[in-house]
Formats: structure tokens, C-alpha cells, sequence
């Protein structure tokens, strides 16, 4: 029963500690850009709802911390509300206490592009620091097993296959190929294959099939019928020097963003089920296999000291794949978005003028309701991944 209890208590602080992180990212990369181009700025806040502590700075900013960790904002001098959205008329007043609304399209646009660019930078950072420390292992994607009535059995693939690419796309371990394959149900793809010593093109469309995800419950997604693994070279461990890391780190932000967007894409094709995405629950469940696992894996001779560090690193990996997350989210043209107010900029840049404040109010309506469903609806699928309706389900069958 306590070990039950110091589970979800560490799975909660996990939660908290990484999604206040990236927020704090996200909001110091606003304020950080706005503070450098001489925005005026009244309030920095880390989460919502009632204030747990407050601070006001000598330079007249108030620093407080919200009841609900499930976000933040920095609300400038002169703002209606903390979303910085809609328009006011400028007045040589506004001008002269250096009100956000007052300022320039460009320095308005870039104080609205720093928070996404800072959980970028930010996640960069990190894996660069993992790349440099630990290196990489991986293991290559040798085919040991081909499933009956699968893709890949329908196919001309082989045990004993090397998997190089995958249209194009150079697949160094398994986890590259998941990853591919994962949002891929009914396309083609043509996987460049090494077979002893020659490489081959070899076609093949993954079947949309229901399969377990590591959280329990059954999805939609892309399978190619395969089991993966190899002969012991095939387990590689890369060292890299601090180019080399900061490189990869690169190539590992962007292959998250491309998954995110071929997730989208899978998505309305109906490639993959819905009940992959997550809410802030499914975070806090992930933040809770994480910080439980990084524990559960240490040597019982660890000291407290050894586990509190695997902890953090743990955690902060984590933040970085989250980072990238909620820095490519806010970049979609969603009005309530950092996206939206770019492309509202944009508009502004090119007619010389901004956009009526009505079509602003109704598309901050219109953006924020939507971002509300979703927020919704994902907190419906992680409930349905913990299993509350499973009664109601069994009631229905």
C-alpha cells in the first residue's frame, strides 16, 4: 500500500517538475526577447488558478506561481488579458510606456516566435548534453521473424534483412523504424534492404492493426508483422564529440516533429486511432513510468544520492521530447496560439494594417473553443486508458 502511494506521489511531483519546466521555457523565451526589444511587462506566471507564492522584481514584474500546473503566461504592460490578443488603439501614450500592442509587427512577431524557439533551443540543448555524456546505442532493424497473414509476409521480405531506409529515410536502429512504420498504416512505402551483400528495393503497404500500447490499452496504428533484433554487432553504441552531438540533436528534434506531423496526417486518414493522443493525464502517466522506472532499474546498492540523479535525468530527457511537443503545438495557426498571432502578423505586415478587431475576437472565440474540445477530448481518452468506463462499456456490449 505505500509503495502503491510513494508511486503516484512521485509520479505527481514527476508531472508537476516536468510540465513546469517546459512551461517556464516557453514563457522565459517570450519574456527573455520582449524584456531585450523593451517591451513593458507586468506579470510572469507559471501556472493558473489561485496564487501559491508572488514576487515583484525591481524592474516591476510580478513573479508568481498558479494553483494548476497546466500552463502559463506573461501578460504585458497595457493588455486587456494575458493573451496578448485582439487590438487597442495606439496612442503616443502607449508608445512612449512601451506597450506590447504599440510596437512594431516584427518586434511583436518575434516576442510571439521566442516561446516556441526557446523549447526548441532548449530541448536541443539537452540532447546534445545526453549525446555528449552517454553517446547513443541503438539496435539495428535486422528482421528475425516474419508474422503470418502480415505486411511484411505479403511481401518479399526475408529474415535475415537488414532494413537501411524507408523511403528515402535512413533507419540506423529499431526504434527509427517504429517510429516510420507506427504512423504508415495502408501507404506504400519502398525499404531500401540489405540482404547478405546486396541491397534491394522492396515494396510493402503496413495493415492498420489494433495492438497493445505501453500504457495497456488497445490502438489503431501502422504494423509491418515483423520481429526485430540481430546478431551481437548489431547492438551499436556511438560516441560523439560536442559537433558531432549537437548534430544529432537536430536530427533527433526534427524526426520528433516529423512523427508529430505524420501523426496528424494518420490521424485523419484514419491510419491510427485517437486514443493516441494525450491529455495532461496521459503526460502525468508518462512522467510516472518514467520517474518509477528510472527508480525501479537502479541497483538496490544505489545510494539516495545515485537514485535522485537517474531521477532527474530521467525527468529531464523527458522535458526535452515534451519541449519539442509544446513548441511545435503553439506553432500551429491556431488564433489562440503563438502560431495564430504570427500568421495575424503576417496579414498585418502585408496590408500595412492590422486585422479587424472583430475578426480577431471572432477567431480568438472560435480558436479557443476548439483548443477547449480537444483539451476534452484527449482527457476523455486518457480516462478511457485508465479504464473508468470500462463498466459502462461492458454494460453496453
Amino acid at each position: 500500500m505505500l509503495d502503491t502511494v510513494f508511486s503516484i506521489l512521485i509520479g505527481l511531483g514527476s508531472f508537476v517538475a516536468v510540465l513546469s519546466l517546459v512551461v517556464f521555457v516557453h514563457e522565459y523565451g517570450h519574456y527573455r526577447v520582449a524584456k531585450s526589444l523593451k517591451v513593458a511587462i507586468e506579470k510572469f506566471s507559471i501556472g493558473f488558478g489561485p496564487q501559491l507564492f508572488a514576487r515583484t522584481a525591481k524592474d516591476g514584474v510580478l513573479w508568481r506561481i498558479g494553483a494548476l500546473p497546466l500552463g502559463g503566461y506573461v501578460k504585458f504592460a497595457g493588455d486587456l488579458d494575458e493573451s496578448s490578443f485582439g487590438s487597442q488603439e495606439i496612442t503616443e501614450e502607449a508608445k512612449a510606456k512601451n506597450y506590447y500592442y504599440a510596437k512594431p509587427v516584427w518586434v511583436r512577431a518575434l516576442v510571439s516566435a521566442a516561446g516556441p524557439f526557446a523549447n526548441f533551443v532548449f530541448a536541443i540543448l539537452v540532447f546534445s548534453m545526453f549525446f555528449m555524456g552517454f553517446g547513443e546505442t541503438f539496435q539495428k532493424p535486422y528482421i528475425t521473424e516474419i508474422k503470418a497473414n502480415s505486411a511484411a509476409s505479403q511481401s518479399q521480405l526475408q529474415v535475415g534483412d537488414l532494413i537501411l531506409a524507408v523511403n528515402g529515410e535512413e533507419m540506423r536502429s529499431e526504434r527509427d523504424l517504429r517510429r516510420t512504420i507506427l504512423t504508415a498504416g495502408g501507404q506504400e512505402l519502398m525499404l531500401k534492404v540489405k540482404r547478405r551483400d546486396a541491397e534491394i528495393n522492396i515494396p510493402v503497404v503496413p495493415k492498420i492493426m489494433q495492438i497493445e500500447t505501453p500504457f495497456g490499452d488497445m490502438e489503431s496504428q501502422g504494423l509491418l508483422g515483423v520481429g526485430l533484433g540481430g546478431p551481437g554487432t548489431a547492438l551499436v553504441h556511438v560516441k560523439y564529440n560536442p559537433v558531432q552531438a549537437i548534430g544529432r540533436s537536430f536530427e533527433k528534434s526534427s524526426e520528433i516533429i516529423s512523427t508529430q506531423v505524420k501523426f496528424i496526417g494518420a490521424l485523419f486518414r484514419g491510419a491510427m486511432s485517437a486514443g493516441h493522443l494525450s491529455g495532461p493525464l496521459g503526460i502525468a502517466q508518462a512522467a510516472g513510468k518514467v520517474a518509477n522506472g528510472s527508480l525501479n532499474n537502479m541497483p538496490d546498492t544505489a545510494t539516495a544520492f545515485d537514485k535522485l540523479g537517474n531521477l532527474a535525468l530521467a525527468l529531464i530527457e523527458l522535458a526535452a521530447f515534451l519541449s519539442i511537443a509544446v513548441g511545435f503545438m503553439n506553432l500551429l495557426p491556431m488564433p489562440i496560439l503563438d502560431g495564430g498571432h504570427l500568421v495575424f502578423y503576417a496579414i498585418e505586415a502585408i496590408r500595412g494594417k492590422p486585422v479587424s478587431e472583430n475578426i480577431q475576437l471572432i477567431s480568438y472565440k472560435v480558436g479557443f473553443a476548439c483548443l477547449m474540445m480537444l483539451f476534452v477530448f484527449a482527457t476523455f481518452q486518457d480516462l478511457d486508458r485508465f479504464g473508468l468506463f470500462n463498466g459502462v462499456k461492458a454494460i453496453a456490449n
